[in-house]
């Protein structure tokens, strides 16, 4: 992972916190989560090159059998620690009593430090009892715990392990709080009340992207696409002042996984090539799929809902065998000859040019074990 560039988002200068309306297809305003994936930001980065006169360049480059980069979702970060989605693979824990202690924070755990996160993929057991936040969700270990010298989560001078570890269980890394709002109907003037959910992170954290530049020639555009996108904003609302912000580049990400075998983990959405369908079907791949759908965007054509496609899960294990997995670009634009005609637009194409969603695979190699039985 030492080849993995990590770009923290951070606040605006104007500004102390991040805050984001990531929405869920299928859910109403009120809702929102605390990461952004990959396929959304992929498509974010080529309408900002559309939009500064790119004419669809970026989109292209990806198209070719070698693309410039691989990056993940967004996931949040605390201070300068990454925080990587769970592995789909067993958390070892021999020891009885630390199981107990855990409880029910198995469950609940949704994103791993990197040291824990190289522990779970490397099958190494967890010996030591790993300090939980945000409800359980976020672990890290307690060596990385004490490195955190920013505020809330530093340690005092004075202050016990345990009882800093009760407060640490207490401190947000993220909140997800219901912003009101109002809209008047033009006719009646009635008023309604509504909310939108916006997730916003703590002083000292926020989110982290992280890529793999495969031509690093590449990556003074990337950057410039990101100045810009923080400009613009990313996720909805952004006309209410959610989605600006700003970034920096943070240190490589220093774990030990060991020696790579045959399978990798993702840290990004996958959308798999016919000829990497066989990574599905091994018995040593565990995986979890997500409906992907919403509305596009298209400056001069009105809003439709793009076509659905199905895509694998970050933190998924798979068995790529011999070769690397590459994904693929997939156009979603609606196609209304597949489907009931367009009441205005007829049975044709819903635009004249592409909606590309990314499928790319950022992967991890990581050894083969398994579990004892």
């Amino acid at each position: 992972m030492n080849d993995l560039v990590v770009y923290h988002l951070v606040p605006p200068p104007d500004r102390k916190t991040l805050s984001f309306h990531f929405g869920r297809q299928g859910i109403g305003l009120e809702e929102t989560g605390e990461t952004f994936p990959s396929d959304s930001f992929f498509a974010a980065l080529v309408a900002q090159d559309v939009l500064v006169g790119g004419a669809g360049s970026l989109a292209s480059a990806f198209l070719d059998d070698t693309p410039p980069l691989y990056h993940s979702s967004l996931f949040p970060r605390l201070g300068d620690l990454p925080l990587l989605p769970r592995p789909a693979l067993p958390l070892i824990v021999p020891d009885d009593t630390l199981r107990a202690a855990i409880g029910k924070g198995f469950k609940r755990l949704r994103y791993l430090s990197p040291a824990l996160f190289a522990d779970v993929c490397a099958g190494r057991p967890i010996t030591d009892a790993p300090v939980m936040l945000q409800g359980g969700r976020v672990w890290v270990t307690l060596t990385e715990a004490k490195a955190l010298n920013v505020p809330p989560w530093r340690r005092a001078a004075n202050e016990s392990d345990t009882s800093w570890r009760q407060r640490l269980a207490h401190e947000a890394i993220w909140s997800v709080t219901g912003v009101p709002h109002v809209t008047v109907d033009r006719v009646s003037c009635a008023s309604a009340y509504y909310e939108v959910g916006q997730v916003t992170f703590a002083p000292e954290a926020g989110l982290a992207l992280l890529v793999r530049f495969t031509d690093p020639a590449y990556r003074p555009r990337f950057e410039r696409l990101l100045d810009l996108l923080g400009d613009s904003g990313l996720g909805g609302r952004r006309s209410s002042g959610s989605g600006a912000f700003a970034w920096r580049v943070g240190e490589p990400l220093a774990v030990d996984i060991g020696a790579s075998g045959k399978r990798v983990v993702l840290l990004s959405r996958y959308l798999p090539r016919f000829d990497e369908l066989t990574a599905l079907r091994s018995n040593d791949s565990a995986y979890r799929l997500v409906n992907v759908g919403g509305w596009l965007f298209s400056p001069g054509e009105m809003s439709q809902r793009r076509q659905r496609v199905r895509m694998i899960v970050e933190g998924s294990v798979l068995d790529a065998g011999a070769g690397a997995l590459r994904g693929r670009i997939v156009d979603v634009r609606p196609d209304y000859s597949k489907s009931s005609p367009h009441p205005l637009l007829g049975a044709g194409v819903g635009t004249p040019h592409p909606v590309y969603r990314s499928g790319l695979a950022l992967t991890v190699p990581i050894p083969d074990w398994k579990e004892e039985s």
